[in-house]
């Protein structure tokens, strides 16, 4: 679904990502990790083309009007409600003000919120925005979604429920997802594979590791997992420099 090979951004004179090279399979969710500066979101950037690569490339199997990406600050507008919100990608798409806004309805209650279609952003909780955020992205039905540390402002609590409703669509969906997180816990809870970018600048792809926990998966009992302790250590040790580079996945 998307890969990238050997490329190379950079700001100034000097590349923050350099030679960087991984894959998403179609239907696979994998996640990227690094230390802060280390060029995360300008690795989803190169896949949008919102920024262009000094060198390498980027093969997406998908066109970009099914690409979705879901930002840490939403992109609600303060003056629409939440139902003409998730609806304004659909009416952008053609469909009739009728038809998407009752589209949108539909996803805001799938995603619990039935009932808050008429309130405005300022009239939502985070997490009740974070949701609202989302159903604008799943109502575009994007074949492949890219997530920068979406639910990086919530409490642990609201970002565990709405982390299980979202891998919940995405496994049931088939979607092919890439997540840029410094949560070690989400990014091993829900993926298939764990990218660990190196410290930057020039920052490479220091390892890759594969989470063998089966699907469907419940946040909570996947921290249970005999695989999730070594795991998450390994990743631990790795970024902070106190391992040798090892794959912690049994």
């Amino acid at each position: 679904m998307l890969r990238v090979q050997d490329v190379t951004v950079a700001y100034g004179a000097e590349p923050v990502l350099e030679g960087i090279s991984l894959e998403v399979k179609a239907g696979q969710f994998a996640s990227l990790i690094g230390p802060s500066g280390s060029g995360k979101t300008s690795i989803l950037r190169a896949v949008t083309q919102l920024l262009r690569p000094q060198s390498g490339s980027v093969a997406l199997d998908v066109s970009l009007d099914e690409v979705g990406f879901l930002f840490q600050e939403d992109a609600l507008l303060p003056w629409r409600t939440a139902r003409q919100n998730v609806a304004l990608g659909l009416r952008i798409r053609g469909l009739d003000r009728k038809e998407a806004e009752a589209r949108a309805e539909q996803w805001l209650s799938s995603l619990g919120l039935a009932g808050f279609g008429d309130r405005y952003p300022r009239q939502l909780s985070g997490g009740q925005r974070k949701r609202v955020a989302i159903a604008q992205v799943l109502a575009l039905q994007p074949r492949l979604l890219l997530m920068d540390e979406p639910f990086a402002s919530l409490d642990a609590i609201v970002r565990t429920r709405i982390t299980q409703e979202l891998l919940g669509w995405v496994e049931r969906e088939h979607l092919t997802v890439l997540l840029v997180t410094h949560d070690l816990e989400e990014a091993i809870s829900a993926s298939d594979v764990v990218y660990v970018l190196s410290q930057g600048p020039r920052a490479t792809i220091r390892s890759r590791h594969e989470v063998r926990i089966a699907r469907p998966r419940n946040v909570l009992e996947t921290r249970r997992h005999p695989v999730f302790g070594p795991l998450l250590r390994g990743l631990w040790d790795e970024l902070s420099g106190e391992s040798p580079l090892v794959d912690y996945a049994l």
